[in-house]
């Protein structure tokens, strides 16, 4: 995927609406609250003047009740709640700024592949190719539920669903050839029929007859995103994918990550440099060490004491609000595991931390410790990412968490950080081409 060593940038904005940024001073000032498109059309634009490569909504299709049993601390405070579908958002943006790409998330284990194909299809042509899928798997007991399910489907049989789902995906967009569309219009030939194909696929899942009924879009399918940390996910992503999130903490995690992924690339006939890896970071321009230091305190003292069980209970899937004064962050691992809980990035904790310190201790500070961090002046901040960039392959780059203010973090890194890292030749000053999978290429 990404042919070039240059650092691509990215950015979550996937609940800029929640998470304790709604009460953040400086946030959402001058913009109606979420329901309007007017925030994130600005954010588009800010981005496309950092020549950022992609804006990404992550999404789940539940209410968590993990905390206490109940929905009450999620909804109270504002806990990855709402969860809107961004969907209706990303034309919107794509008008407002012509080169920024977008990644939406849409779950293999509730949707079927005809929905998903045809959506990402529309959303292709009416961004001028600019969209990209993020295909997960999910993980959330009431988000199933919401399907109508009473159990989570089996962890390793969302993986065998998604194969087979993605697979139906790809027949579908290529079942329409690039050159199907003639528009004679004296023979009165809209499009040619031995060009469109029926897919005629019947497996263990899904049975779906083809072909897809639109014209092919502008990149034939959306760049595909898998974030998979387990041996599944690694697969999946080995056999579909051209780009990760992954959220490891560390620079020997994240270089056996990418050495884990090129080996699971090599099992499926493909090379290292068909998937780029972009490692989720917080970003946080200050003007010293103390000055970021100061933010930090600032936004841990905003929010509730509680904040980090709440939201590590939502995160994986299990009752933190059990923790009894003095457990260890080790004495949950079991739990994760019992109630199928998020594992994977659960371990990733356990192996980058201290597993043995004080439970409510490691808490208090998730919220701002769960990713990578980067703090300080812009020419540390540009230090650090080149440090990782290159420490990991120099294979793809990074995609900023939330900070601590909605906007204005992003607009900071734009307008301080991004000409740092132009100025060294480590992004680039405008879009390699008019499609996303173009930029993430050049």
């Amino acid at each position: 995927m990404s042919q070039s060593e240059s650092i691509h940038l990215a950015a979550d904005l996937s609940f800029l609406h929640t998470d304790y940024l709604w009460r953040m001073p400086g946030s959402w000032v001058g913009y109606p609250y979420y329901g309007t498109s007017e925030f994130y059309e600005e954010i588009a634009r800010v981005a496309e003047r950092g020549v950022m490569d992609m804006l990404f909504f992550g999404d789940t299709g539940g209410t968590s009740e993990d905390y206490g049993g109940t929905h009450d601390a999620v909804v109270r405070y504002g806990a990855k709640w709402p969860r809107h579908d961004m969907t209706p958002m990303i034309p919107l943006m794509a008008k407002a700024a012509a080169g920024v790409g977008f990644a939406l998330t849409l779950s293999t284990t509730y949707h079927h592949p005809f929905h998903c194909a045809r959506l990402f299809n529309a959303l292709d042509h009416v961004t001028r190719g600019r969209i990209a899928w993020n295909a997960v798997t999910s993980a959330y007991k009431n988000e199933a539920a919401n399907y109508g399910f009473d159990e989570m489907m089996d962890h390793d049989e969302r993986y065998v669903r998604a194969e087979e789902f993605l697979e139906v995906a790809c027949k579908l967009w290529d079942s329409i050839e690039p050159d199907a569309l003639v528009l004679d219009r004296d023979k009165g030939i809209y499009a040619d029929p031995a060009k469109v194909h029926r897919i005629d696929h019947r497996g263990r899942y899904f049975n779906v007859r083809g072909p897809l009924p639109a014209l092919p879009s502008p990149q034939r399918r959306p760049v595909i995103i898998q974030a998979g940390l387990s041996g599944p996910g690694m697969k999946l992503a080995a056999d579909f994918a051209e780009l990760q999130f992954s959220t490891r903490r560390t620079v020997a995690s994240m270089r056996a990550h990418r050495a884990a992924l090129d080996a699971a690339l090599a099992q499926a006939g493909r090379a290292p440099r068909d998937i780029g890896i972009l490692w989720s970071i917080r970003i946080q321009v200050a003007d010293s060490d103390a000055d970021a230091a100061a933010k930090e305190r600032r936004y841990l003292d905003s929010i509730p004491p509680e904040a980090g069980l709440v939201e590590m209970s939502a995160q994986y899937g299990v009752d933190f609000s059990t923790a009894k004064p003095g457990m260890r962050l080790a004495d949950f691992a079991d739990e994760v595991r019992a109630q199928k809980g998020n594992l994977g990035s659960f371990e990733e904790l356990l192996k980058t931390t201290d597993p043995a310190q004080p439970l409510h201790e490691f808490a208090r500070r998730f919220l701002v410790d769960r990713i990578l961090v980067a703090a300080g002046t812009p020419q540390s901040i540009a230090d650090k990412l080149e440090e990782l960039h290159f420490a990991t392959g120099a294979n793809g780059g990074f995609i900023l968490g939330r900070g601590y203010s909605a906007m204005n973090n992003i607009r900071e890194f734009v307008e301080f950080v991004v000409p740092e890292l132009q100025r060294r030749g480590l992004s680039k000053r405008k879009y390699a081409g008019a499609t996303l999978r173009e930029n993430l290429n050049g």
